[in-house]
Parts: structure tokens; C-alpha cells; sequence
């Protein structure tokens, strides 16, 4: 049975900040705004120096902060609500997402660590994601169903889309839109509130969620998907 290991990882943490802090697309969101919970010392730091020194820097500064102790008790507390409540529901949405892309789950174990920073980012070689210590439990939920259609997108169909004629951007333009699936009556079970996605791909969101609603078929469906995104994209 696949399952969901959660936890916190300072190192990771830090990764999350310096990955979001250095971020060129954001898809239409505000860079500003994601990055209001790093101080403005930490972030000139950050941005002018490499990825492995920046998180040195916010590792120190995690370590070192006033409230650490007080955060990492609460985040051990979300820790366990999360987990508790997402066990009621994960031998589900795996079988629904194994239904809807027309593959099987393709490992039994991923990883969810919580982050102090707002942005959840993820990392789909070691199959892992962050969950925001910031976010309420319907959003933390939605974040995970976001995140592991990711995952089962990439492993499945990222070559097959690439040898399709997508472009690498292409491809997480059509890998980010997909999560409209999650809005759908197929998953009404295991979400609380809607994925929003990002404002740059609401008009292809809209007309994938057209396509899906006339061809439930994921494969057909990803076909037609793939020549639609080359036009709107």
C-alpha cells in the first residue's frame, strides 16, 4: 500500500526558501509575496549567492531563530492532524489517481515535510514536498493531491508529451494546468477546497477542463491536451 511519511527537515526548509526566493517564473503571482516571510538582510544574502550558501544562510538563521522551539512544536502538532486526517483518505485518492491517469502508482512511499515559508515547493526525483506550517488543513490536503498528480504526471508522461512535441516549459505549463482534475466529481471526496492553480493558466485550465468532460479517457484526453497547449502556449 502507498503511503505518505510526514515531517520536518530544517535542511529542507531551507532548500524551499532559497528555491522560491530564486525563482524567475511564478506563473503570474507577485514575486514580493512570496517572499514576505524572509527578512530583506536574508534575502539580498540569499539572491546574490549560490544555492548551497544561501541555504547555509537560512539554515543558521532557522536555527538561530527567537521562536524555533515554539515553531517546531507547532509544526509537530500540524504534523499529527495532518497525517491523522490524510489517513482517512489516502488509500482512496491513490486509487482515483491511479484510475484517472490510466497508470499504477509507480512507488509506495513519498514524503511530505512541512516548511515555514509560505510556497510549497517540490522535489520529484526523491519524491518529496513541502506542506506550509502556515496553511489550515484544507489547503494542506489540497496541496498534497496537487503535488502527488505531479508526481504520477512526471514518472508517466513527461517523455511521451517531450517526444509529442512539448517544450520542457510547455510541459510544466500542461503539468500545472492538470490539477483542475482535482476540482472534478472524481476526487469530490478528498478535497475540501479548490486548486486554484496559477494565474497565467486559467485559460488553458478552462479548456483542458472542456476536453476532460468530453473524453474521460486520460490518454485520448492527454493526446488532444498535448496539441492544445502548443496553441495557447
Amino acid at each position: 500500500m502507498t503511503q505518505i511519511a510526514f515531517g520536518y527537515d530544517i535542511k529542507k526548509d531551507a532548500w524551499s526558501w532559497v528555491l522560491i526566493a530564486k525563482s524567475k517564473n511564478l506563473w503570474g503571482r507577485d514575486p514580493k509575496r512570496q517572499v514576505v516571510h524572509i527578512p530583506d538582510d536574508l534575502l539580498k544574502k540569499i539572491q546574490k549567492n549560490n544555492h548551497q550558501k544561501a541555504e547555509a544562510f537560512v539554515v543558521d538563521y532557522l536555527k538561530n531563530h527567537p521562536r524555533r522551539k515554539y515553531r517546531e512544536k507547532v509544526i509537530n502538532e500540524e504534523i499529527k492532524a495532518l497525517e491523522s486526517i490524510w489517513k482517512t483518505k489516502e488509500a482512496e485518492y491513490f486509487k482515483i489517481l491511479a484510475e484517472i491517469t490510466q497508470k499504477p502508482i509507480y512507488r509506495k512511499n513519498f514524503g511530505a515535510y512541512f516548511t515555514s515559508g509560505f510556497k510549497c515547493p517540490y522535489n520529484p526525483v526523491q519524491a518529496w514536498f513541502m506542506v506550509s506550517m502556515w496553511h489550515g488543513l484544507p489547503s494542506s490536503i489540497g496541496t498534497i493531491g496537487h503535488e502527488l498528480l505531479h508526481f504520477q504526471f512526471i514518472h508517466h508522461y513527461e517523455k511521451f508529451c517531450l517526444q509529442n512535441g512539448l517544450s520542457k516549459n510547455q510541459f510544466d505549463d500542461l503539468k500545472e494546468s492538470l490539477t483542475f482534475l482535482l476540482n472534478e466529481k472524481e476526487f469530490e471526496n478528498i478535497t475540501l477546497q479548490n486548486d486554484q492553480g496559477y494565474p497565467d493558466h486559467q485559460k488553458l485550465r478552462a479548456q483542458l477542463k472542456k476536453l476532460w468532460q468530453k473524453q474521460k479517457n486520460f490518454e485520448k484526453f492527454l493526446e488532444k491536451a498535448i496539441v492544445l497547449t502548443k496553441k495557447m502556449r
